[in-house]
């Protein structure tokens, strides 16, 4: 009797140790179609250092399995190019299943599913289908504008119900990873001066105040705020030159833009090309500053020749030689344009269309 107690006092330690073992064990399940048998499946840590993936798993009989452990929950996507990408999880012990359109079977994915299921905005984004094509095809400056303000509307409209989701996501998270998902989001869809995000980060749990993304928006915001309308530009060092060379003691308006960039170029042929033949014999200097091109520095290089052919642009440019133009000013969309005094102050940002032409008048009245 003493023998088979011991016998099953030492099962059970046993049976502990080895739960123990493996709480923070994972296993992901996942279902996708058949035709992605023998296709190969990437896990991707989407907050993690780098882009390469973490891991990767081969589909068999539309199935595929990830296993690891993890100290710390994660967030992942996982796809390869002929699927796309399967919805978000959070890689956490447990078991987690996931197909084409569901999540499941941990505490923090019935979370993030359940939250997945109560937000949607896919009727903006088919009005918003609707419009994109309109504003490309538009046939004059007019047109464009008209189903820009409405592209614009419609984006605030989403935004908006982002950040409202995206909220009650975080008050509800705010110490766990699916708080730092909650606010990526809102920082995307957000706008925040730099003292009310800097308020937010300092009041969040260290998870997400401390997050690569959060940081890096607090420092965008501090770069908006130090070269904000009112404040003394900051020089740019650029492939010929400085930005200083060319503005100094003149009515300046700076355009950041790139050769890809469609919105870019309506801006140009619209309004800054015919704005500088009209205005720079009243002491109007007009700067493309040129960044974020693609490629090497030969490819940046023709691309940005060929634009300024295409576009008849004949005023000074300025080749963005650091690429750090956009971090110093806080510019996270181009164009980005703005007005600077010959005092060197920045007179207005984030001009666009007819606003451009109003500004230069009143800048040229003082």
């Amino acid at each position: 009797m003493k023998k088979t107690f011991q016998f099953i006092c030492a099962v059970a330690v046993i049976a502990l140790m080895g739960s123990c073992g493996n709480k923070n064990q994972f296993t992901i399940n996942g279902t996708v179609a058949p035709e992605m048998n023998g296709k190969t499946v990437y896990i991707f840590n989407i907050y993690g250092e780098g882009s390469d993936p973490v891991d990767s798993a081969v589909v068999a009989d539309g199935q595929f399995t990830f296993q690891g452990t993890v100290e710390e929950p994660w967030m992942a996507l996982m796809g390869n190019n002929e699927m796309g990408v399967l919805p978000m999880v959070v890689v956490e012990p447990g078991t987690i299943v996931v197909t084409a359109d569901s999540i499941g079977g941990t505490q923090l994915n019935d979370r993030l599913m359940a939250f997945n299921k109560s937000f949607d905005i896919s009727d903006i984004e088919s009005q918003m289908n609707e419009y994109i094509p309109l504003y490309y095809s538009a046939p004059n400056a007019e047109a464009r504008a008209e189903a820009e303000h409405v592209l614009d509307s419609l984006d605030s409209i989403g935004n908006a119900r982002i950040c409202e989701a995206n909220w009650k996501l975080y008050h509800e998270n705010g110490d766990n990873i699916l708080g730092v998902k909650a606010m990526q989001e809102i920082v995307s869809a957000g706008k925040f001066t730099f003292s009310e995000f800097d308020s937010i980060v300092k009041a969040a749990a260290p998870i997400v105040a401390n997050n690569k993304s959060v940081q890096s928006k607090l420092n965008q915001l501090r770069a908006v705020e130090a070269t904000a309308a009112g404040k003394h530009y900051t020089d740019i060092q650029g492939v010929d030159g400085k930005l200083s060379d060319l503005i100094d003691g003149k009515l300046a308006l700076v355009d950041f833009y790139a050769s890809w960039c469609g919105p870019c170029r309506n801006e140009i042929r619209d309004n800054l090309v015919p704005l500088w033949n009209k205005y720079q014999k009243k002491g109007l200097v007009i700067v493309g500053l040129n960044v974020w091109e693609r490629g090497d520095a030969e490819a940046r290089k023709a691309a940005h020749e060929k634009v300024m052919t295409d576009l008849s642009i004949t005023y000074p440019q300025l080749v963005d030689s650091t690429r750090t133009a956009t971090d110093t000013y806080g510019v996270q969309g181009i164009p980005q344009i703005m007005l600077i005094g010959p005092d060197g102050t920045i007179l207005a940002r984030d001009l666009r269309g007819a606003a451009i032409e109003e500004a230069i008048i009143e800048a040229l009245k003082k």
